[in-house]
């Protein structure tokens, strides 16, 4: 027979484990654009949890980092690599999906829209120049 104290003490972990659980993204871990969409130049992203419901995204080869709370207000790029202006508003469409545009010299520059792929190993990013919508790149990274 269960006591009190056990079922509570069994309840508390699995609140506090469901919690844990739905404050992971998805999106969290280490991502590398497919050597077939890369060129020849390698891509590295990592993104992780910033607390508070914010994410942080880095470019290692770009020595890019942003903070994005996903509510489409431009965040500044504070990497090594960053050059003045250059920010990335990002606007949660779903848990899987995200609008951004990336600012260069505080004006938009390049939009898309980020899709995580069903099984999660994957995502594909659809960008292009904000003054030419017509010409979509479509990339493909994966997780590591």
């Amino acid at each position: 027979m269960k006591t009190p104290l056990a079922t509570g003490a069994g309840l508390a972990l699995l609140l506090i484990a469901a919690t844990a659980a739905a404050q992971a993204s998805p999106w969290f871990g280490t991502w590398s654009l497919r050597p077939k969409d890369a060129g020849g130049k390698p891509e590295t992203l990592v993104y992780s949890d910033a607390g508070g419901g914010a994410m942080r995204m880095e470019s290692v080869e770009q020595r890019s980092v942003i903070v994005t709370r996903f509510d489409g207000i431009p965040a500044a790029d504070v990497g090594a690599g960053a050059a003045k202006g250059n920010a990335l508003a990002v606007k949660a469409i779903s848990p899987t999906v995200y609008d951004w545009t990336f600012f260069t010299g505080g004006k938009p520059f390049v939009q898309g829209r980020n899709t995580l792929a069903p099984d999660r190993n994957s995502f594909s990013e659809v960008s292009w120049l904000v003054g030419k919508p017509g010409d979509i790149v479509t990339l493909v990274y994966e997780r590591r």
